[in-house]
């Protein structure tokens, strides 16, 4: 095999592990936080990587649905109302993702679920379904989450100019 050939295949190769890991990476965010195992959800965002989360039903007054630092992250994971959540029963389920590599940055866009249990019916619902945009970078340590949005697909444009501006 010629050096060019052999460069390319390396690249190409490259290019298919970092999506694997990338989709790992966003595969395990739904059992870390399901699990409460807040300092491995917490470690998939950088440092200084951002979590906007949007807003929902039933939000504490004053709140925002957004964190900023994997700090963040991992006290949202630790307090309420996500505490309650996991130990009435939920899923939090992330789609298959379409991943965008450049370098050291990529772009993932997918669904994002959250399945929480009725405890009268002991049947579960869709209690949130959302439009998802992860920026990551690349790090010394590998992958981290640089900036998470979602965005309710309640019929508002928000959810779909995410995803259009993630598939140009």
């Amino acid at each position: 095999m010629d050096e060019n050939r052999l460069a390319t295949l390396e690249k190409r190769v490259a290019a298919l592990e970092d999506e694997i890991a990338i989709a790992r990476l966003m595969a395990s965010y739904g059992p870390s936080v399901d699990s409460l195992s807040a300092d491995l959800a917490a470690a998939l965002w950088a440092d200084d990587g951002d979590y906007d989360a949007g807003t929902w039903a039933g939000m504490a007054p004053g709140t925002t649905g957004v964190f900023h630092g994997s700090d963040a992250v991992r006290e949202m994971v630790a307090t309420e109302p996500h505490q309650g959540f996991v130990r009435s029963g939920c899923a939090h389920v992330v789609s298959a993702p379409r991943i965008t590599v450049d370098g050291d940055t990529a772009v993932a866009v997918c669904y994002a679920q959250l399945l929480r249990r009725d405890e009268a019916t002991d049947s579960y619902r869709v209690w949130r379904i959302t439009a998802n945009r992860w920026e990551w970078t690349r790090t010394p340590a590998g992958w981290k989450v640089a900036n998470r949005t979602n965005r309710p697909l309640d019929g508002s444009e928000a959810a779909r100019d995410l995803f259009r501006a993630a598939l140009r």
